[in-house]
């Protein structure tokens, strides 16, 4: 028959036996676990990494979009308006700009009251002035390269295309109106 005495020495070992039991359930349950991992089908790495290449060549194909450094390098209307008001012309805009970036100041005021810039505009605007004050085409004997004169006298090789044709019409001018003497 079966003992019907009670020992808190046999609830101690039955406890101890169903907690062995439970670990060693657990350690059965993490072993199968690990065994479905290593036994899950394998990836096909290459056929992964030619999806990803795929990817990236169409990332590389597509247009990047530029438009926050666009409003960097541009400026903007009242950008505009501001340097028109303060005497700047819109030949000069690109030299603003330019200045602005390489002093590294972030507003147009400031560039416009920097000693330095004021300097460099008053430089510029001189060397502008002397260019358009020049006559375009003159050479050290005062005779215009843009006229038919110049190029009267040299091999029509040399003379420009644009000006072959009046070129050819003078000659022929000048050969029909010569006399027979050289003084007539």
């Amino acid at each position: 028959m079966i003992n019907d005495e009670y020992t808190p020495d046999l609830e101690q070992e039955e406890n101890e036996s169903q907690e062995e039991v439970e670990e060693t359930l657990g350690e059965l349950e993490n072993k199968e676990l690990r065994e479905e991992a290593t036994t899950e089908p394998e990836k096909d790495w290459k056929a992964e990494a030619l999806k990803y290449k795929a990817i990236l060549d169409r990332n590389k194909n597509k247009p990047e979009k530029k438009s926050e450094s666009k409003k960097s390098d541009e400026l903007d209307y009242g950008a505009k308006a501001f340097l028109k008001s303060s005497g700047i012309e819109n030949t000069e805009f690109d030299f603003v700009k330019t200045e602005l970036q390489k002093s590294g100041l972030k507003d147009l005021e400031s560039l416009l009251d920097n000693p330095y810039f004021k300097a460099e505009l008053e430089n510029r605007r001189a060397l502008d002035k002397t260019k358009n004050a020049t006559i375009k085409g003159r050479s050290s004997n005062a005779v215009a390269t843009d006229s038919v004169d110049y190029w009267l006298t040299k091999p029509i090789d040399e003379v420009p295309r644009e000006m072959r044709y009046k070129v050819v019409q003078a000659k022929l001018k000048k050969e029909n109106s010569s006399g027979t003497f050289y003084n007539s």
